[in-house]
C-alpha cells in the first residue's frame, strides 16, 4: 500500500516526481510511527504535525520547479495520511486535523 501513496500526484505532470517521492517518504515515516501499538489520537495528530512540518519545508522546492503544494496536493496528501491511519485501525481521526498545520 505505501508504494501506491500519492499515485495521482505522480500521474500529474504538474508535480515533480522527485519531490512527490520525498513527500511519499515523509508519509512512509509517518506510517511507521502510526504502526506502533497503543497510540492515542493525540499521538497520531502529533506525528501528523511532524510530517506536515517536513512537507511545509518543501514548498520552496516545488516553487523552484514551477509547481506548488496547492489545494489539490493538500487533498492527495491528506487522503494518503488518512489511508495510513485507517489501515492501522484508527477510524475516528479527522482528515482535516491531520493536515491542519499545512502552510500551503
Amino acid at each position: 500500500m505505501l508504494n501506491d501513496l500519492l499515485l495521482p500526484m505522480f500521474d500529474d505532470e504538474y508535480y515533480p516526481d522527485v519531490l512527490v517521492a520525498e513527500v511519499r517518504e515523509s508519509i512512509k515515516k509517518f506510517a511507521k510511527k502510526v504502526a506502533k501499538s497503543n497510540l492515542s489520537e493525540n499521538d497520531i495528530y502529533h506525528f501528523a504535525q511532524e510530517t506536515i512540518t517536513e512537507i511545509n519545508k518543501m514548498k520552496p522546492q516545488f516553487e523552484d520547479l514551477d509547481s506548488s503544494l496547492d489545494d489539490t496536493a493538500a487533498d492527495y496528501i491528506a487522503e494518503a495520511m488518512m489511508m495510513v491511519v485507517q489501515d492501522q485501525g484508527y477510524m475516528d481521526i479527522e482528515m482535516e486535523e491531520l493536515v491542519a498545520t499545512r502552510e500551503w
